[in-house]
């Protein structure tokens, strides 16, 4: 694909690519060892520009998943709220695919995972009612010899959109497999998403392992998932113009402004939750990260059903916007870097997050220690750098709704390459989080996380 500049560009070359590689080689697949998220998207694309929002969001964070696969569920645009020219799901995805195939030889000089352009066209189907493809693509990709699971992620189907493919695969695994085959395979699942699978949402055992639905409930006459728009849009000083639309790119310049919300990216926290940054565990919600923090839903007592309906003391107020405000201004930044790789054709061109050690541990995984009360917590962030060679900055804050201790936990130093503190008295064990951030200087500033999680029990 590094030729793509000297063969020159056509409308519709990936997508013949893409056919002539389903068909002349085998798919690249990653296997169990690789510690990425295996991730389906499904998205009614053609409605709401949102979803459009989020794709290209989506696209420039590639590299961090192992995407399985993107279905698109709507047909038929709907005329008057979708202004794209092209006016049906799947030929939007494949413009999008295209516009990050031009992208992809300066992408990958950023970051080598990124998928090559040809082989997400390979793995963008329609899911509409009247074909199997969608549907085919999930059971293949649940039933693959790979240990991890499967995240599915739908962002919302309405009117004119199809039934989802995951509820379709569902209902004939359950009619072609019978219950113990149906629960073999809804146990290989992990969703984050939109409750768009009717009865075996909550009705027909085993239930879902993991369903985190990052965009309800609405709380004190907030909708969540239109939160995202009027915590973020100018965040840090993003802008839209500058950093995405303009000089940045095919991709970026399909990026739509015909929301009823500024930059409305409804469906983004779907999939920021699990993009790992040093602090996140996609299996703790109520742990917190860029997507937000979650908590139990009440309504499905027993399972691992999770829902924003938590709520953050920062900067001197106890609201659910600070679970995400907190990060907005570090998350923009991240996303305008990622659109700076779009096109810049060599690595020293544009900045990236520098690299965050904690207590020796230079892995992107929670550091897990244990503590008798009274004993001094020591962490270090020796070693940590920046691959730019910019000037890093260190601090470290007590996320204390993450912990189970009530208490406050005072840290030696907030910043600095140390801290330290004394495990309080406790009579049961509890458990304490500390966040580190370690933020560069560059154009724009980046920050890398790491998150330490202290067990102090007697």
């Amino acid at each position: 694909m590094n030729s793509i500049r000297s063969i020159g560009f056509r409308p519709g070359m990936f997508l013949a690519l893409s056919v002539l590689w389903v068909l002349c080689s085998v798919p690249v697949t990653v296997g169990a060892a690789d510690p990425r998220i295996r991730l389906i998207i499904e998205t009614d694309a053609g409605g709401d520009p949102d979803d459009e929002q989020s794709l290209i969001r989506f696209l420039v964070y590639a590299n961090e998943f192992d995407i399985e696969g993107i279905i698109a569920n709507r047909p038929v645009a709907r005329d008057g709220e979708n202004l794209n020219p092209i006016r049906d799901g799947l030929g939007i995805l494949r413009e999008m695919i295209n516009a990050y195939g031009r992208c992809y030889p300066n992408l990958v000089k950023h970051d080598s995972r990124y998928p090559r352009p040809e082989q997400l066209l390979a793995r963008t189907v329609a899911g509409y009612n009247d074909i199997d493809d969608g549907v085919r693509l999930v059971i293949d990709a649940v039933d693959a010899d790979d240990s991890r699971p499967v995240w599915f992620s739908n962002w919302g189907t309405d009117n004119g959109a199809a039934e989802s493919c995951l509820k379709r695969a569902l209902d004939r695994v359950l009619r072609e497999r019978g219950q113990e085959g149906y629960a073999r395979f809804k146990n290989r699942l992990r969703l984050s998403s939109a409750d768009k699978f009717g009865d075996h949402t909550a009705k027909i055992e085993p239930p879902f392992p993991f369903w985190l639905n990052a965009s309800h409930p609405p709380l004190d006459g907030k909708r969540w998932h239109h939160r995202f728009s009027a915590l973020t849009a100018a965040a840090g000083g993003f802008d839209i113009e500058r950093d995405v639309r303009t000089n940045h790119g095919p991709l970026g310049a399909l990026y739509p402004l015909n929301t009823s919300l500024k930059q409305k990216e409804g469906d983004t926290m779907m999939f920021l939750y699990l993009v790992p940054n040093g602090m996140n565990e996609p299996l703790e919600p109520t742990w917190g990260s860029w997507g937000g923090r979650y908590g139990h839903n009440g309504a499905f007592a027993g399972n691992k059903y999770f829902w924003s309906n938590q709520t953050d003391t920062w900067n001197g107020t106890s609201n659910r916007d600070n679970t995400l405000l907190r990060w907005a201004a570090d998350l923009q930044n991240d996303f305008a870097a990622r659109m700076d790789w779009c096109v810049a054709d060599s690595y020293q061109k544009a900045n990236h997050a520098p690299a965050a050690i904690l207590n020796s541990d230079s892995s992107k995984r929670i550091v897990r220690l244990q503590a008798r009360p009274g004993e001094t917590v020591n962490l270090s962030s020796a070693g940590s750098s920046d691959p730019d060679g910019n000037a890093i900055v260190t601090d470290w804050f007590v996320y204390r709704e993450a912990g189970t201790f009530p208490g406050d936990v005072m840290l030696k130093q907030l910043s600095g390459p140390e801290t330290s503190f004394i495990a309080p008295a406790v009579e049961n064990p509890v458990t304490i989080h500390v966040i580190l951030e370690v933020r560069d200087n560059g154009t724009p500033s980046l920050v890398a996380y790491r998150r330490a999680i202290v067990e102090v029990k007697r």
